[in-house]
C-alpha cells in the first residue's frame, strides 16, 4: 500500500522518533489509524485467518496434513519391507536374483514377494509402479527402499534387535556358560559360533528355563589355543559381556581346545577358575563310535559292502527303481 494511504502509526519509520518527543500526543492519532483503509484491511485479513484456524482450511494446514499423508504412506511401505524380510531370513531363503528390476522373473525372492503382495495391496501397488516406472526411464528415485543395501541394512536391524534381547536375557541371569566351536563355510572362512546358555525364570509361568542362544559367528582362521582365548574374551568384551561370569565352557576335543596347558580352556581357566571346562559329549560319542568301528574288520567290511551296493544303485534310475 502506498505510503501516503497510511495513518503515521503504519509507516515503516514509524510514529516519531524518541528525540521528537511525540508520544504524549499519540491519542490523537490512534482515532485516525482504526478509520485508515490499511487497518480496515489488516483487520479483515485477520479475522479471515482466525475463521480458517478455526475451520483447519489454512494453506500450513493442509501442508502438515500432506506431510502426515506421506509419512503414513511411507510406514506402510516399510513395515511391508519389513515382514518380507522378516519371512525370508527366518526360512534362510535367499533374498535376490540376478535383476534388480520390477517386474523381471529373476528379480529374486524379495522382490518377487514384494510383487505378489502388491497385487492384493493398493499401497505397494502404487509404489511398485513408481519404481518400476523409474527403472524403466533411467531416472533414479529420492528413495524407494527397495534397494539391496537396505535389505541389508533390515537384516542388520533385525539382528542388533535379537542380540540386544539375548544380552538382555544374559544380564537378568548373571552367570552362563558358553559353546565356542568352529567350521568352514562355503566362502572357505572358518566360521567361529558362540552360543549361550543361562537359566531364565519365564514371566508367566514362574519355572525356570535353560536357555540356548546363538550370539554371533567371529571370523578365525588361527589355530592355536592362545590365539583362539583371546577371540573368546575379546568377543565377550565387545558385547559387555563378563568372562568372571562364566561358569561353564564347552568345547570340542581339539587338543587346542581342550589342553591342559596350553588349550583354550586352560588359558581361561588361568584367570577364571570357576569357568569349569567339560568335553563336548556328542563329539565325544561321534569320535567313540568311529574309533570302534575302525578296529573292528567285520564291521569295516559290513559298511563297506553296504556302500559300495548304495553307490551301485544310486548311480542308476533303473538299478534305483529296483
Amino acid at each position: 500500500m502506498p505510503e501516503t494511504h497510511r495513518s503515521a502509526l503504519s509507516l515503516p519509520t514509524g510514529y516519531s522518533k524518541p528525540k521528537d518527543n511525540k508520544w504524549k500526543k499519540l491519542y490523537e492519532k490512534i482515532p485516525h489509524h482504526q478509520s485508515s483503509s490499511g487497518h480496515k484491511m489488516c483487520y479483515v485479513e485477520w479475522r479471515r485467518l482466525e475463521e480458517n484456524l478455526r475451520d483447519n482450511t489454512t494453506i500450513n494446514f493442509l501442508l502438515n496434513d500432506n506431510i502426515k499423508t506421506e509419512v503414513e504412506r511411507w510406514r506402510q511401505i516399510l513395515r511391508r519391507v519389513l515382514d518380507v524380510i522378516l519371512f525370508l531370513g527366518e526360512r534362510g531363503l535367499a533374498f535376490r536374483g540376478d535383476s534388480h528390476l520390477i517386474g523381471d522373473p529373476k528379480n529374486g525372492n524379495f522382490l518377487g514377494i514384494m510383487e505378489l503382495i502388491g497385487h492384493y495391496d493398493s499401497i505397494l501397488h502404487d509404489h511398485l509402479e513408481k519404481v518400476k516406472a523409474s527403472q524403466q526411464s533411467h531416472r533414479q528415485m529420492q528413495a524407494h527402499y527397495l534397494s539391496n543395501d537396505i535389505q541389508n541394512e533390515f537384516i542388520q536391524c533385525c539382528a542388533d534387535k535379537v542380540t540386544d534381547v539375548i544380552l538382555d536375557e544374559r544380564e537378568k541371569c548373571k552367570y552362563f556358560s558358553m559353546i565356542v566351536d568352529a567350521t568352514p563355510d562355503t566362502a572357505h572362512i572358518d566360521q567361529n559360533v558362540f552360543i549361550l546358555r543361562y537359566v531364565l525364570q519365564d514371566k508367566l509361568t514362574g519355572k525356570y528355563e535353560v536357555k540356548e542362544r546363538f550370539l554371533e559367528f567371529v571370523d578365525c582362521n588361527k589355530k592355536t589355543g592362545e590365539d583362539i582365548a583371546n577371540i573368546i574374551t575379546s568377543t565377550l568384551q565387545k558385547h559387555k559381556i563378563p568372562l568372571m561370569c562364566c561358569r561353564g565352557q564347552g568345547y570340542d576335543n581339539g587338543s587346542n581346545m581342550k589342553g591342559s596347558v596350553k588349550g583354550a580352556q586352560a588359558r581361561i581357566l588361568q584367570h577364571y577358575p570357576l569357568a569349569t571346562y567339560s568335553l563336548c559329549a556328542c563329539h565325544s560319542l561321534n569320535l567313540c563310535g568311529a574309533q570302534a568301528a575302525e578296529c573292528c574288520p567285520q564291521v569295516i567290511t559290513f559298511f563297506g559292502i553296504v556302500q559300495k551296493l548304495y553307490n551301485i544303485f544310486s548311480s542308476s534310475p533303473q538299478r534305483w527303481e529296483i
